[in-house]
């Protein structure tokens, strides 16, 4: 996989167009990749909020992908042209042209639409496979890193990872209903793991049920759960039940117990 352009300029088509008069407005891609395993670019767009989708836009990448498929890629690099010659800004553009000068990006004739964002942000659009856009989750990237930054690249990961389970009522201390929620955060069975191994009793985990509930579960289910709720045990948020929530050091140990089974 071979990163050709950051924030690449694509053209918009509007209704103008269908009568002749040229449009020179145009919506970036955040990465534009060549596969050269596939012959194919790559669209690819970040998201790090479930509320940032945009409709309009991915019908513009959907409809880039469909003219890609029927003639070839060659008309990106004219649009570059073009919006370049109408534009104030032609520095910006020629740079962007220095990077498509190879001819394998021109000639595809395969491309695709693929979204980084959050878990939830996939599951709010009920995406499946075959519908022509592929999503990867935070979740999905490597846990480690070749190179001098593997120790930053774990530290970025981390980061990210909660993003995945993170919405607008979260954010915002809310549940669905507008009520006051009574936990910290949420995050994935690893990433809970950690926390209470760095963390110990100072935090507490949600677990409907408590301890028993815990160890009456198979690991596998454990580690198919979405994701646990959390918080510290002080200055946390809301009213808790005891009975559903278990300290830090009680959950690892349960969990190494389920492991060792």
């Amino acid at each position: 996989m071979v990163m050709i352009c950051e924030e690449f300029p694509l053209r918009k088509a509007q209704a103008k167009e269908a009568k002749g008069i040229r449009t020179y407005q145009s919506t970036n891609i955040d990465w534009l990749l060549y596969d050269a395993t596939d012959d194919q670019l790559v669209f690819l767009e970040l998201k790090t909020a479930d509320t940032s989708f945009d409709p309009a836009q991915e019908e513009i990448y959907r409809r880039l992908i469909m003219e890609i498929g029927e003639c070839g890629s060659s008309f990106l690099v004219k649009d570059i042209e073009e919006i370049m010659f109408a534009s104030l800004e032609r520095k910006k553009y020629e740079e962007v042209l220095k990077c498509v000068q190879d001819p394998c990006y021109s000639n595809c004739r395969k491309a695709k639409l693929v979204y980084l964002a959050p878990a939830a942000m996939r599951e709010a659009r009920g995406q499946h496979p075959g519908n022509g856009v592929e999503w990867l989750s935070f979740q999905d990237l490597p846990e480690e890193a070749p190179g001098e930054f593997a120790v930053e690249w774990r530290i970025i990961r981390r980061q990210l990872v909660q993003l995945d389970r993170m919405t607008r009522h979260s954010r915002n201390g809310t549940q669905e209903g507008g009520e006051r929620r009574n936990y910290g955060d949420t995050c994935g069975f690893e990433e809970m793991v950690r926390l209470c191994e760095e963390n110990g009793n100072t935090i507490v985990v949600g677990f409907d049920g408590g301890p028993r509930k815990l160890r009456a579960t198979t690991l596998d289910e454990i580690c198919k759960r979405p994701a646990f709720k959390w918080d510290h045990t002080e200055g946390g948020k809301g009213v808790k039940d005891d009975r559903n929530w278990i300290p830090g050091r009680k959950f690892l140990e349960i969990v190494e117990g389920l492991m060792d089974d």
